[in-house]
C-alpha cells in the first residue's frame, strides 16, 4: 500500500517545481524528499518525476498520482473533522488569512462571534494577498482565507479547496468630496486625463486602472503607489489624487469622499471565502464559515456607511 507522507511530499513536488522548494515547504531535508521520491517510485513500479537540473516535473503517472492524493487528503480531513466533531468543547488555532486592507470589516464581527460561542479557539489574524491566499490555504500554511476577484467570481478549479462567494460589489471612481467631479452621476476615463492617480501596480485592480485609461488615450499621471486599496483611499481622502477602487471598500469616516460610477467599467469586485475541502467539517471552521456567511449576507442586504 502506497505511503501517504510519500505522496504528499510528491505532491509538494509538483507545486513548488524542485525538490529543494518542496523541502523547504515541508521542513525535511532535501536528501530526505528524494529518498522518499525514490522509495514511492519503487513502490508505485512507475517513474513518476523527471528531473531535468534543479526542476522537477511530473510524468503522466505521477500526475495521476498526485490527483488521487488531492482525493485521499480530503476524505483524511474529514474523517479527522469527524473525529472531532465528537469532542463537546471546540478548540485550537484557526489561521485566518485576510487582506488587511478589507478584510478585517468582514471577519471581526463574525470572528468576534465565533470567539463568544467558543472561548477555547484560538484565532491568528495572518497578513494575505488575493494572489497568494488560495495556494496558503491549499498547502496548511492557513486555515481559510478571504480574498478578491474581479471580474470573475470562480477562480480557476484547485483539487482540495472549497469556496463561497460572499459579496458582489461593483468598482467606483473615488475622488476627494470637494473635487469638480465629486457631483457627477457617471464619468468616463476621457474626464481622467490631468488627475493624479494613487495606483496598485502590482495588483489585478491597478492593472484594470492602466487598462482603462490606455483604452481612453493617455497615460495616468501617478502621485503614488501603494500596495493595498485601504491605504489608496486614505490618500484619496487627503487630497492626493483619485483612485478606482470596489464600492465597499471600508474608509475613515472622518474622510469625506465621493464614488461615481463610471461609463464603460461593469467590472465587479467578487469576496471569496476559501478552505481545504474536508476541513470544512471541522467544528471550529464551520463555525467560523458559518458566521463569516452571515455577516457577509447582512452586510449585503445593509451595507454599512463610511
Amino acid at each position: 500500500m502506497l505511503d501517504v507522507r510519500k505522496l504528499i511530499m510528491l505532491r509538494a513536488v509538483a507545486a513548488e517545481g524542485s525538490i529543494a522548494a518542496a523541502a523547504r515547504e515541508l521542513r525535511y531535508t532535501r536528501s530526505a524528499v528524494s529518498q522518499q521520491l525514490s522509495a514511492l517510485e519503487s513502490e508505485a513500479g512507475a517513474a513518476l518525476v523527471d528531473r531535468v537540473g534543479n526542476r522537477i516535473t511530473l510524468t503522466p503517472a505521477g500526475i495521476t498520482l498526485v490527483e488521487h492524493t488531492e482525493r485521499i487528503l480530503v476524505e483524511l480531513r474529514a474523517a479527522e473533522a469527524t473525529l472531532a466533531g465528537d469532542d463537546l468543547e471546540v478548540s485550537g488555532l484557526l489561521r485566518v488569512g485576510v487582506p488587511f486592507g478589507e478584510g478585517p470589516r468582514i471577519m471581526s464581527k463574525a470572528l468576534t462571534e465565533v470567539r463568544r460561542r467558543f472561548p477555547r479557539i484560538e484565532i491568528r489574524l495572518v497578513a494575505t494577498t488575493d494572489s497568494t491566499g488560495a495556494g496558503e490555504v491549499s498547502r496548511g500554511m492557513l486555515d481559510m482565507a478571504i480574498i478578491s476577484r474581479f471580474g470573475v467570481a470562480r477562480g480557476r478549479h484547485t483539487e482540495g479547496l472549497r469556496e463561497w462567494v460572499l459579496s458582489h460589489d461593483p468598482l467606483r471612481l473615488c475622488v476627494p468630496s470637494s473635487h469638480p467631479l465629486a457631483d457627477l452621476e457617471l464619468c468616463s476615463a476621457a474626464d481622467l486625463v490631468d488627475e493624479a492617480w494613487i495606483m496598485l501596480p502590482s495588483s489585478p485592480l491597478g492593472q484594470l486602472t492602466t487598462t482603462l485609461c490606455a483604452m481612453a488615450g493617455f497615460e495616468p499621471q501617478v502621485a503614488a503607489t501603494v500596495n493595498d486599496v485601504g491605504t489608496a483611499i486614505g490618500l484619496v481622502g487627503i487630497g492626493w489624487g483619485i483612485t478606482i477602487a470596489p464600492e465597499f471598500t471600508p474608509a475613515d469616516s472622518k474622510l469625506r469622499i465621493a464614488r461615481i460610477p463610471m461609463s464603460n467599467l461593469d467590472t465587479v469586485r467578487h469576496s471569496v471565502l476559501i478552505v481545504r475541502d474536508g476541513e470544512h467539517l471541522s467544528p471550529r471552521i464551520a463555525a467560523a464559515i458559518a458566521a463569516v456567511r452571515a455577516v457577509s449576507a447582512v452586510r449585503r442586504a445593509a451595507p454599512e456607511p463610511d
